[in-house]
């Protein structure tokens, strides 16, 4: 996970009348955590938090918000990262309003990371992305809900996305059994989780990450057809042509002769 920073700092004060607009947003990420109840304008609402709030902003996002009783102070980090959907690692909501439920519970990496911004005498990427994979985590572990329910909902959701990357990354070991039995549910119960969270079914989504497995290792190595037709679980080898040229409009030996020209 890698990340270009353009700004952060721990407790930052501001003064009463102080107030940040955005009505474009920012092109890069920001991510916010108060230490004072607040007023954050959200697609035209006035929400009015108590102390611990936080933010995570994604680029063009309007950002409205100043202290709700004058004086506030904050935590922020201005960042790119190199993946969009970074937050999904995190089960951190995006453009809402979450709370947390310890003033100091990222004081450690936030000092670093406000320390590490402003030394200038030696490039500090690789320990200002590990304080902020730190501050992430530790937002997400500390994070308050609302009721039981939603708790839990948040974290199926989370443990969906880790099995997701877990398919994506070896998608031939996977079926949509073995997928529902990590979940402790039937089939169809899972089939149906999935689609309504991911807007796919589980037996799309493994067709599509192996088709993506095999356009990699067509376009990485020079194994034959065959062998990458069995590297992705088929059984027979014209299965594999046929499903590959349902998905690309074309055969693997055709794709791998165009890619090479």
């Amino acid at each position: 996970m890698k990340f270009t920073f353009y700004g952060g700092y721990y407790k930052k004060s501001e003064k009463t009348g102080f107030r940040i607009q955005y009505p474009e947003g920012t092109f890069e990420w920001v991510l916010l955590h108060f230490y004072t109840p607040m007023v954050i304008i959200l697609n035209g609402q006035k929400i009015e938090t108590q102390t611990n709030a936080c933010i995570l902003y994604k680029p063009n996002t309007p950002q409205d918000y100043y202290g709700r009783f004058g004086e506030f102070e904050n935590d922020y980090i201005r960042f790119r990262p190199e993946d969009a959907k970074f937050y999904k690692s995190f089960n951190l909501p995006v453009d809402e309003v979450f709370y947390v439920s310890d003033f100091d519970v990222i004081k450690e990496e936030m000092l670093s990371i406000t320390w590490f911004l402003t030394d200038k005498s030696a490039n500090h990427d690789y320990e200002l992305t590990e304080n902020t994979i730190n501050v992430l985590k530790k937002l997400s572990a500390k994070r308050v809900f609302p009721d039981l329910r939603t708790q839990r909902e948040n974290e199926t959701i989370f443990r969906l996305n880790q099995l997701r990357q877990e398919i994506r990354y070896n998608p031939e070991k996977w079926t949509v059994d073995s997928m529902a039995e990590n979940f402790y549910l039937t089939r169809s119960h899972f089939s149906v989780l999935y689609k309504k969270v991911f807007g796919v079914s589980p037996k799309e989504d493994i067709r599509f990450f192996l088709n993506e497995k095999a356009i990699n290792l067509l376009l990485t190595t020079d194994l034959t057809v065959s062998a990458i037709a069995q590297i992705c679980n088929y059984n027979e080898c014209e299965n594999f042509i046929r499903a590959f040229k349902k998905m690309n409009e074309i055969s693997p030996l055709q794709f791998r002769k165009n890619t090479d020209k």
